[in-house]
């Protein structure tokens, strides 16, 4: 008899099958897990679970007590019954039991165990029950969650970072950045415009570098790059996705400022300034203004004047209408240049250009005016002439009537 209860009860262990007597025609429950979804299960959603309780005995099965005893990552919400009671259950039938069962937010990826036990209508013997339930995120997320680089020049070279993050729980792995480069503007130095990483675990951060040349003909500004990245899962599936990064190619403005040429050469004159602004950096500037600030002269026409664009390689000119007063050699015409370069950082510079001011006898020594002194000097000696013949004329007639008279 002791041998029969110890061969009873190795199959009960290793079949989860209940005897409901100690005969071979009593009743037998058995479970088998039938299916559950979605499948696989995913953090943070419902599952449905369904099993096929079957007895397996002749004879019938009175008062089966099913309990589900959640462990995390599995939980049931408020209200939803563990318990699952069968009253009777015929030999050779079987019953369809469902549970709901929520999933934590923060479960891991992988295989998780959900128990069911059960019992008869004595409750002297439990037997549990395991299923596997299969955990996994939907997406394996890897996420770009940073882009270092630094401003630029064309001709120049850049060092651009991208930092991934796997948001999924488990690795990601065959992890493949590709930058689309066609457009020409950025050229790969020593290296592919691809870097692979073979692993990146779950939550863990890696960094893919690139040396990029900009192209010398590159215009200033903002620039999108398409980057496409791909990966397989622990699973082994298969994702692809799709980010822009952006790197910014600018230069240090240049501008020069110089009188291009003046109405005005001495002090005590009224006339045009013509100013000449150069942009001699590879950036266009733009809603440029330019302001001429008295100090020691007036200005009789508009002081602010709005030129807008100006490119690379490229100048404009502006006139302003000054009177100078009656003195000095040398006038510092204070200018105030506003504008924005192509990435809308706006500058403000205050060049100082000086209007060279003469004597009448450095515009006589310089060419700068006719010089009158010959053609004075000319017009006096003809008159000294003119006088000198006279009075000679006016001598020579009185001395001949002199004459005449001592005759």
């Amino acid at each position: 008899m002791k041998q029969e209860l110890l061969s009873l009860l190795i199959i009960v262990l290793l079949t989860g099958v209940i005897p409901m007597a100690a005969y071979a025609d009593g009743p037998a429950i058995n479970i088998i897990p039938l299916r559950y979804e979605p499948s696989p299960a995913q953090p943070g959603e419902y599952l449905s679970v369904w099993v096929n309780v079957e007895n397996i005995g002749n004879e019938e099965a009175e008062n089966l007590l099913l309990v589900l005893t959640p462990t995390y990552p599995f939980f049931l919400d408020e209200g939803e019954n563990a318990t699952k009671e069968i009253k009777t259950l015929g030999g050779m039938d079987n019953s369809v039991i469902e549970y709901k069962v929520r999933i934590a937010a923060d479960a891991v990826e992988g295989e998780n165990e959900l128990t069911i036990k059960y019992s008869t209508k004595d409750r002297n013997i439990w037997v549990e029950k395991i299923l596997k339930i299969t955990i996994q995120t939907l997406d394996a997320n890897l996420a770009i969650t940073g882009v270092e680089s630094k401003e630029v020049s064309p001709g120049e070279i850049t060092n651009l970072k991208i930092k991934l993050r796997n948001e999924a729980d488990s690795y990601l792995r065959d992890v493949n950045i590709k930058l689309n480069l066609s457009s020409s503007t950025f050229l790969p130095i020593n290296s592919t415009e691809d870097r692979k990483i073979y692993l990146i675990g779950s939550k863990e951060e890696k960094t893919a570098d690139f040396d990029l040349l900009v192209s010398p003909n590159a215009e200033c500004g903002p620039y999108k790059i398409l980057t496409y990245i791909s990966y397989y899962n622990s699973a082994g599936m298969y994702y692809t996705k799709t980010n822009y990064v952006t790197l910014i190619v600018t230069a240090e403005p240049e501008i020069t400022v110089n009188i291009d040429e003046s109405g005005i050469l001495t002090a005590g004159q009224t006339g045009i300034v013509s100013i000449n602004i150069i942009n001699k950096g590879l950036m266009d500037i733009k809603f440029l203004t330019v302001s001429l600030k008295p100090d020691g002269y007036e200005v009789l026409s508009p002081s602010d004047i709005y030129v807008g664009g100006l490119d690379s390689d490229d100048y404009d000119t502006v006139d302003f209408k000054i009177h100078i007063p009656e003195n000095g050699k040398e006038l510092p015409l204070k200018i105030e240049l506003v504008y924005k370069d192509a990435n809308n950082k706006e500058y403000l510079e205050e060049p100082i250009v000086n209007l060279r001011l003469y004597t009448q006898e450095e515009l006589i020594n310089y060419n700068l005016v006719p010089d009158t002194t010959g053609t004075t000097n000319t017009i006096i000696f003809i008159i000294l002439l003119f006088i000198g013949y006279w009075l000679y004329k006016k001598l020579k007639k009185s001395s001949y009537f002199s004459s005449k008279k001592s005759k």
